[in-house]
């Protein structure tokens, strides 16, 4: 009987070992759920030229400082702000290849939620309240939090508000924030949201009288120093204005432009900021200053660009956690752990895994599947043929990026680059996407020798090829078509 007694204690403790509290269930979900969103299509657009600009740079040892790729603007100085971004993306895609990058796009929201969720605990609210937040800003985040540069600054975005939000409780993280901006400016253009983060910190702190004021805005000062510590210096900074003021982007990319009620991912935006609004007039008490703000700074921020409403997910959330202290304080504790709560934390870790599983079905470790986009696998293969290293080719915009990566060595008309191209290159490509007068005396000019064009993007443009006696039909299926001289056989 005492064995069985024992045996008995034992069991129970080694199941208390797995067993976890409501608390701790909360932080999966809050983790696990952005995970399981990330599973679908890696997007090649804005991934695959940054996976072949970080492998040049490591067989040469040096960074780009000027085109490699493209005819158009071939040579030109390329001040390229993101190669710290390039190298972990090439490094990932030599090691494990595509299920890599799809393990990395499903992993790093995880993480940037994660600290959106902690940084709203730390200011007040209950576990199931800091998660509900966290998750509601990843609703509106989550269609920017694709696998490209931007998604490692999404993470130190994230990891900065953490930072900030935890300053009275624990004073000596803030000095870490100078430090993420360092590496940040070398990872994308959005490193001065970092010292943004820190500065509204240090105006709270200010007008509060608080003695932490003059530090937190020392640290402000540092953090606009150690962006500058990277291979471009204060130059960065005119990168990120230029990007951020572009006329030509803005024109041609839809998440340049300002956000659109009449698109869905736009429409999730307004749709929190609507909630926002209801949940501040319904509080029965005013709104401190500070949070106003801080809403009101990356509301603003999120108006000038459809891209920037990531940032309004990720940072309404810590600004609204405050105000939920109270309702904290209310709510019952449940912190018994439970194998319910394990069993509930194991089916949602289950179906992560069935997601990845099924997102990598036809694909290989550097054969992108049916799941990765803008990736025309058999027209690249049949285009490779046709062009040998060297031939211009004339290509859709936005297969430039795969293009570079899947068969280097031929130079291409345009790619994801947009900065980088003059007005008249542009006004060039849509002549002839768009089939307008002259665009085969375009062609021409440009010495193009073999034309790969988008069914989906450039349709209208196939049958007139077609018809045009200089060019040939080399190769079409349901991605697009080749053409190459009618003169070669």
């Amino acid at each position: 009987m005492t064995d069985t007694i024992h045996e008995q204690v034992m069991r129970e403790e080694r199941a208390s070992r797995w067993a976890l509290s409501l608390p701790q269930l909360w932080v999966v979900v809050a983790v696990l759920l952005p995970m399981m969103a990330l599973q679908g299509a890696l997007g090649t657009i804005d991934l695959a030229y940054h996976i072949r600009v970080g492998d040049v740079m490591l067989h040469t040892h040096s960074l780009l400082r000027h085109d490699p790729f493209t005819f158009t603007a071939g040579g030109a100085p390329w001040l390229d702000q993101q190669w710290g971004a390039q190298l972990l993306l090439a490094l990932v895609y030599r090691g494990l290849g595509w299920p890599g990058l799809a393990i990395v796009q499903s992993f790093l929201p995880g993480l940037a939620i994660l600290f959106i969720y902690l940084a709203c605990r730390v200011v007040g609210p209950a576990p199931r309240q800091a998660s509900v937040l966290a998750l509601a800003g990843f609703a509106v985040a989550w269609t920017s939090l694709t696998l490209r540069p931007q998604l490692l600054a999404a993470v130190l975005f994230a990891l900065c508000l953490w930072l900030v939000a935890s300053r009275r409780s624990h004073p000596g993280r803030l000095l870490a924030v100078p430090v993420v901006v360092a590496l940040w400016a070398n990872l994308h253009g959005s490193f001065f949201l970092g010292i943004l983060l820190v500065g509204l910190a240090a105006l709270e702190e200010i007008l509060r009288r608080s003695p932490e004021a003059r530090r937190a805005l020392a640290l402000t000062v540092a953090s606009g120093v150690a962006a500058n510590l990277n291979p471009f210096g204060v130059r960065i900074w005119s990168y990120a204005f230029g990007i951020s003021t572009n006329a030509t982007i803005s024109s041609l990319v839809t998440e340049w432009r300002p956000p659109s009620i009449r698109h869905a991912d736009d429409a999730l935006f307004f749709l929190s900021v609507a909630g926002v609004a209801v949940f501040l007039a319904r509080r029965g008490r005013s709104t401190p200053w500070p949070n106003l703000v801080w809403l009101g700074v990356f509301f603003f921020l999120a108006l000038t660009a459809s891209r920037n409403t990531m940032w309004w997910g990720l940072a309404a959330p810590v600004a609204l956690a405050p105000l939920l202290r109270d309702r904290a304080r209310r709510e019952p504790r449940q912190l018994e752990p439970s194998l319910l709560h394990t069993a509930i934390a194991a089916c949602l870790a289950l179906i992560v895994s069935a997601f990845f599983i099924l997102s990598l079905e036809g694909g290989s470790f550097r054969t992108p599947g049916n799941r990765v986009a803008d990736a025309p696998v058999a027209l690249t293969a049949h285009l490779e043929r046709l062009a040998p290293p060297g031939t211009r080719v004339f290509n859709a915009q936005q297969w430039g990026s795969w293009l570079e990566l899947a068969m280097p060595g031929r130079p291409l008309f345009v790619d994801s680059r947009i900065e980088l191209f003059p007005r008249r290159v542009w006004e060039d490509y849509l002549s002839i996407s768009n089939g307008r007068v002259g665009w085969p005396a375009i062609l021409r000019q440009w010495r193009v020798r073999v034309l790969v064009i988008s069914e989906k993007r450039q349709g209208d443009l196939i049958p007139l090829v077609r018809r045009a006696p200089d060019w040939r039909l080399a190769y079409r299926d349901e991605d697009g078509a080749i053409f190459v001289p009618a003169s070669s056989r």
